[in-house]
């Protein structure tokens, strides 16, 4: 891991951002199997292979504990969990009861104006290349957030945050199955024009149908990698 410098004049700010630097390199780290199941990480050892201080360490690592990925024991630093299929599978069962209720409250209160920006939302993700993941992320990030931030439901949203980068992380790693982006770009179809529709039961359903052939695709790459 290489060292990390400062980028913003603002102490606060710099931290946060160290933080999450060393979140992510761990992360990925541990999902390429470089950093094993059982390994202790030791903070003094993180901090001076980071060249930082102790306290971004000590985000990273409880941000990664958010996560499931490891346990933080006191004074004595942390110890990999692991990422496995069934790992995988239980969040994704997670997210799909989340993401239906979201997608279900977001339907009872859109409105017009709600509904033009997740088409727009919609449509920005189909004009993006299929080679290029992280933008596909990105894009995809922005289609969820359009729901999320009209279901208002601050609570839900946190508890899918926790997963969310480790999710990128693994999509970034394997990427998605041959036909998986057109199954996106239709499965997003059908949520906007239940969501439209205000038909909340279908919405639900088809958020949760989403969310399972997410899961499904991702643990195709997942034992095949």
């Amino acid at each position: 891991m290489q060292a990390l410098s400062p980028s913003d004049s603002s102490a606060s700010h710099f931290s946060a951002t160290v933080s999450q630097r060393v979140a992510a390199e761990l992360r990925r780290r541990i999902l390429h199997g470089e950093l094993l199941p059982g390994q202790r990480l030791k903070i003094d050892e993180l901090a001076a292979l980071c060249a930082v201080s102790h306290m971004p360490v000590r985000q990273a690592l409880g941000e990664l504990e958010g996560e499931g990925v490891l346990e933080v024991l006191p004074h004595r630093g942390a110890v990999i969990k692991g990422v496995d299929a069934r790992f995988v599978r239980n969040l994704y069962d997670v997210r799909q009861a989340i993401e239906g209720l979201l997608v279900e409250r977001c339907t009872e209160r859109i409105d017009a104006a709600g509904v033009a920006r997740l088409q727009l939302a919609m449509q920005e993700y189909e004009t993006v290349p299929r080679t290029d993941t992280a933008a596909l992320l990105q894009a995809n990030s922005k289609f969820h957030d359009t729901i999320n931030e009209v279901a208002d439901n601050p609570l839900a949203v946190r508890m899918l945050t926790d997963g969310r980068l480790l999710i990128e992380a693994l999509r970034l790693r394997f990427g998605y199955g041959s036909s998986r982006i057109d199954e996106v770009i239709e499965q997003h179809k059908a949520i906007v024009l239940a969501i439209e529709h205000h038909d909340v039961d279908r919405a639900g359903q088809l958020a949760r149908d989403h969310c399972r052939g997410a899961s499904q695709d991702l643990l195709a790459a997942f034992d095949a990698g």
